[in-house]
């Protein structure tokens, strides 16, 4: 079987050129459910639970923007007045009883902080016990899985694969004590596979896969959730496009105090490195002049990078 070879970013994105339409708004949803899916790991159908409470929400702002007005607000989003009354009804409903609609979090869910605090709490460990409790292994079989985690890892048994599949399961359901029952989440095999992914993906638990034993066994390798630096990066550039649309929301209202800046031109390659740490240092200090202890709170944020829209 020929192996397939790896598809650069560029060519994914001339391919998606071809069944997307070139206007920003179509080109903002896509990298939006880029960001929040492929880098930030949410589910498909939390993304989209969340966008549809973002369409809930958008219409409930123009329904009080317009007076209160079911019909108008209808109107301007080709919706029918019996429903634009639903979504309002729903959206006042959650503000009386201060419940939470359905909505990403780039903060990590409980189910992966929580994992090791649990895992240690209900599978510990002393310390002259064998953290393989698996039948049919000699002392120096167990000893040699042992010796193969990371130095460091966390005094707790190895689980097998049955174990830590319950061990999820019941971190998902003491995770959905924190909703209202209409709101729970139930438990399926593919939110299984989307923790389990998430859990290894990040270091935090590893699989072992021994010819000492026939199934894959499972081990706590860190006492807390740290995702990988690429995920780390991928939380902060939610962070900031969400602040970015915030501010250039304000520039559009004509806001006081408010500035967008864009600036086109074309460098030699072999100074852009030089000419981007020159910016840093000058916004750097340009920052330290104005800034004043107790003073009113600013924020500049910028992305320098290679053009693509003209």
């Amino acid at each position: 079987m020929s192996q397939q070879s790896e598809i650069s970013p560029e060519q994914i994105r001339q391919m998606l050129s071809q069944v997307v339409d070139k206007s920003p708004a179509d080109w903002i949803l896509l990298h939006l459910a880029i960001g929040t899916m492929k880098m930030g790991g949410h589910r498909y159908g939390a993304f989209l639970d969340a966008a549809t409470t973002a369409a809930k929400l958008a219409i409930y702002s123009s329904f009080l923007e317009h007076g209160e007005n079911i019909r108008k607000t209808g109107f301007l989003y080709h919706v029918e007045p019996k429903r634009v009354k639903a979504i309002v009804q729903e959206i006042q409903a959650a503000i009386a009883d201060g419940q939470s609609l359905k909505v990403l979090n780039s903060k990590e869910p409980y189910y992966l902080i929580a994992l090791p605090f649990l895992w240690q709490e209900r599978f510990p460990c002393g310390p002259q016990e064998s953290r393989v409790r698996q039948p049919g292994l000699t002392p120096g079989e167990r000893k040699s899985i042992e010796e193969s985690l990371p130095p460091g890892s966390p005094k707790a048994r190895i689980l097998d694969q049955v174990e830590f599949n319950e061990l999820i399961e019941m971190l998902h359901e003491l995770s959905q004590k924190e909703f209202p029952e209409v709101q729970r989440m139930p438990f399926s095999d593919a939110l299984m596979l989307h923790i389990k992914f998430r859990l290894l993906h990040s270091g935090t638990v590893i699989q072992i896969d021994s010819p000492l034993v026939d199934i894959p066994l499972f081990a706590l390798a860190s006492e807390s959730y740290a995702p990988k630096d690429e995920r780390e990066r991928a939380f902060a550039m939610i962070d900031d496009v969400a602040r970015y649309f915030s501010i250039l929301q304000s520039w559009v209202r004509d806001e006081e105090g408010v500035l967008r800046g864009v600036e086109v031109f074309d460098i030699d390659l072999d100074r852009r490195q030089e000419a981007l740490q020159e910016l840093d240092v000058l916004l750097r200090t340009w920052a330290d002049k104005y800034h004043q202890d107790g003073g009113y709170p600013m924020v500049l944020q910028f992305a320098a990078g290679t053009r693509e829209y003209d």
